[in-house]
């Protein structure tokens, strides 16, 4: 591993994972989305982060680390799975859809920076048209809206299992 002095920043590993993850193959199942997003993001960590992968450590270590099933819910009226992680969401479709968002602390304006549709050319929310909302802005646009937004998830209440591919997926 390469030493943390030397590793690019965050920013940077973030834009590769993206970038890899663009360029990946479309699934055409959620359970595979979900581990395509683990082993790129994974990786992507480490091959550039210099920091163990060691999630049990995420509050001390500045590695990125992929969804985790405690944190899953499922998005009511969808076959939508939503991960909720420390300033963003991972939503991951039935079809192998991908989108990962932010909510501005702000003004609450939800920002898409990463959206990738499954092997049916679906988006999330072609997939689930539910979760457009008017106060959705893409990455890089303009956030001038101040509209709420209705949170349609519910928390899993299963607990947190060893196989990180929530059961039933494929």
């Amino acid at each position: 591993m390469r030493r943390l002095e030397e590793a690019p920043s965050k920013a940077v590993r973030l834009a590769l994972f993206f970038q890899r993850l663009g360029e990946a193959g479309s699934s055409s199942t959620g359970a595979e989305a979900f581990r395509l997003l683990c082993s790129t993001l994974g990786q992507v960590e480490d091959e550039l982060s210099g920091l163990p992968n060691e999630p049990e450590r995420w509050l001390t270590l500045d590695r990125m680390f992929p969804p985790q099933t405690d944190r899953m819910s499922h998005v009511e009226g969808c076959d939508v799975l939503r991960f909720d992680n420390l300033r963003h969401m991972t939503y991951n479709a039935a079809n192998g859809a991908i989108e990962i968002r932010s909510k501005h602390r702000r003004n609450g304006a939800l920002e898409v920076h990463f959206s990738k549709a499954g092997a049916d050319s679906r988006t999330l929310i072609e997939f689930c048209p539910r979760l457009a909302s008017g106060n959705l802005q893409r990455s890089g646009m303009a956030r001038n809206r101040n509209e709420s937004h209705t949170d349609v998830t519910r928390r899993s209440t299963e607990p947190r299992s060893e196989n990180p591919i929530p059961a039933g997926r494929d």
